[in-house]
């Protein structure tokens, strides 16, 4: 979109203000509002500075210090925030705003390595390179509540009111009922450019799957931020609040991210892991992909599960995936193979859960796949049955500590993602471990308090 189509838009619409920023490492929308006059003034040109300690707390906000880049020693200077025009979009929910996504750049112009848009354009520019065109999709599962900022915080984010109190997967009744609020926000999401394919309660109180459309990588990356920060937003204006947690509590299942994902040819208009000669009707490249994804699960796991509570979510009989195993159409298995048309032909990974940064897991999920079909390996034989029974396949890591040490040791993180992100990324969730074993839970004086 060019600047003029931009300003457009702005008088049309009688936009006031643009809501500009990226992702931090976490995945979370940060930026600011300008003016429309001053975002027109500069979004074609320098850019907009912000202060690089956006990459430099942790997701409350507490400033860590002494990461690698932005830290107290270089006082916290300015990056450059430059909108990507396409992303540009009027706010449905919004009187008189529109937004755009920025890629973060050096105060010389060189994009910032470590930012997880960059990260993600990085790897695929190396699928783009090796001839593909990858397109990808997000369905994260969020658990809705009858609460504000005001009473999650007097409740001490426990003992919290949802939206729907009973299971009801899948109940068309149930969900019509929360159809004022769960249709309004995909409603509002339609209209703001993010297409909605399908959307139904889950297997919780309050739960709820929010299916997107597919689309090229980045810009389903893209998406899924704004999806997840719109959401917010449009909830809390009629009194209620998401949760993409991974695990909300101990007692009721997690909360998925997963991502379907395949490969087109590089104009992006011949999908290619469809192949109707041979068995389900997948291509010989599906498999190297998929070969890679198993093989790469081990070194990327803290893109797929970023946070402590992350691992809370692999329990056998919820849903989530425990081991390292596929099959087709097999919900039990870390990846599971959607065959058929060719068009339709893709793979589900199952790992992520829904409080992913989406551009670190869908740059894994793409190196994971790269990294089958420069190699050339072969999955082994599919999975029939429950995954949950079988003893041999390799268990998905236990805890983000054990992930971590996985994803240092390998070399595969700094050949795809660069040193710069791995450096920094391994300091930040260094910091997220440390700050765990610090903190005294709930479970520690339920358990100890009387009878230690």
């Amino acid at each position: 979109m060019s600047i003029d189509s931009v300003a457009e838009l702005i008088d049309k619409h009688e936009i006031r203000s643009v809501k500009i920023g990226g992702a931090d490492l976490d995945g979370v929308f940060r930026g600011k509002r300008v003016s429309a006059e001053q975002f027109l003034a500069a979004a074609d040109g320098d850019g907009f500075p912000q202060c690089d300690v956006v990459f430099g707390w942790d997701i409350r906000d507490e400033v860590i210090g002494d990461l690698p880049f932005s830290n107290w020693d270089t006082g916290f200077a300015d990056v450059i925030m430059k909108p990507d025009l396409d992303t540009f979009a009027i706010v449905p929910w919004e009187d008189d705003a529109a937004s755009c996504v920025c890629d973060f750049h050096t105060e010389d112009g060189e994009p910032l390595e470590l930012s997880p848009r960059q990260v993600l354009k990085r790897v695929v520019a190396a699928a783009n390179a090796a001839g593909y065109a990858p397109k990808m999709s997000a369905e994260l599962e969020v658990r809705f509540f009858l609460e504000d900022q005001h009473t999650l915080r007097e409740k001490g984010f426990g003992d919290l009111t949802p939206l729907n109190p009973g299971d009801n997967c899948y109940s068309i009744h149930h969900a019509t009922l929360d159809e004022p609020l769960i249709g309004h926000i995909t409603h509002m999401l339609d209209e703001y450019g993010i297409p909605v394919e399908s959307y139904n309660r889950e297997h919780g109180a309050g739960m709820y799957e929010i299916v997107l459309r597919y689309a090229d990588a980045i810009t389903a990356a893209d998406r899924t931020m704004l999806y997840k920060s719109a959401a917010k937003e449009i909830a809390g204006q009629a009194g209620a609040v998401p949760t993409f947690m991974a695990k909300y509590s101990d007692d009721v299942d997690g909360c998925g991210g997963h991502i379907h994902q395949s490969l087109w040819s590089k104009d992006g208009e011949t999908p290619l892991f469809g192949d109707e000669s041979r068995p389900h009707g997948v291509s010989e490249l599906l498999d190297r992909y998929l070969a890679g994804l198993l093989a790469t699960v081990p070194d990327f796991m803290p893109l797929y599960a970023p946070n402590i509570n992350s691992y809370k979510r692999y329990v056998p009989l919820t849903w989530a995936p425990t081991n390292l195993t596929w099959g087709f159409e097999n919900r039990t298995t870390t990846m599971r193979v959607i065959g058929g048309r060719a068009s339709a032909a893709r793979i589900e990974n199952r790992v992520p859960g829904a409080d992913i940064n989406p551009y670190l897991a869908f740059a894994a999920t793409l190196a994971g796949g790269l990294h089958g079909i420069e190699n050339n390996l072969e999955p082994p034989p599919p999975l029939k049955g429950s995954a949950y029974d079988n003893k041999d396949a390799q268990p998905l890591p236990a805890s983000l500590p054990e992930a971590l040490a996985a994803f240092k040791a390998s070399e595969l993180p700094r050949q795809y993602f660069g040193d710069a992100f791995v450096d920094q990324y391994t300091a930040f969730r260094e910091w997220e471990i440390a700050k765990h074993r610090l903190a005294v839970t709930d479970w520690e004086r339920h358990r100890y308090f009387e009878m230690v």
